[in-house]
């Protein structure tokens, strides 16, 4: 079963929505609630080449990087890397994101600026960005609403990670 919905593709009840299908966000990273950001890595962030980091510690004091082939931030950044694939969320066990969460959430509730990005900005980070906002008492659709709102209204597109939110 294939139809349409709002740009989006609904393909054996699971939503998926090719680069070209949806509106992705112009600017690289978004702002959800005060100091916490959504973001992607911008194409010539995944060079091995690049010489000087695109995030810097004048952009940001925590990254956690969901992207493998994100390059590495600058100095005095701290880098929270954790690769997974914007899937079903098989291959890894969600409880990791646990810790990768709680220190994003430690650093931003002391009023460092918190970046979570991955390749677009639109699933997995969204998905951290999420958790992050829960831990702080939102609810699932309140996390979603706002990081809809935010972001981009195709933002979490993935129906597993939305799912896995309402979940838990």
């Amino acid at each position: 079963m294939t139809n349409t919905v709002e740009n989006l593709t609904v393909v054996n009840d699971s939503l998926t929505a090719p680069r070209y299908a949806i509106e992705y966000p112009t600017e690289l990273w978004s702002e959800v609630a005060k100091g916490l950001f959504i973001g992607g890595t911008a194409d010539d962030d995944v060079d091995i080449q690049k010489t000087v980091p695109a995030i810097q510690k004048k952009d940001f004091d925590t990254v956690v990087t969901a992207y493998a082939w994100a390059n590495p931030c600058d100095w005095f950044v701290k880098e929270i890397r954790f690769g997974f694939y914007d899937g079903t969320m098989e291959d890894f066990n969600p409880a990791e994101l646990e810790d990768i969460v709680s220190m994003a959430y430690a650093d931003w509730k002391r009023g460092l600026r918190v970046l979570c990005r991955c390749q677009a900005g639109m699933n997995r980070s969204s998905l951290i960005c999420a958790l992050i906002l829960m831990k702080d008492g939102y609810t699932a659709d309140q996390a979603i609403a706002l990081i809809r709102e935010k972001r981009s209204k195709h933002a979490l597109f993935n129906k597993k990670f939305v799912e896995y939110l309402k979940s838990i």
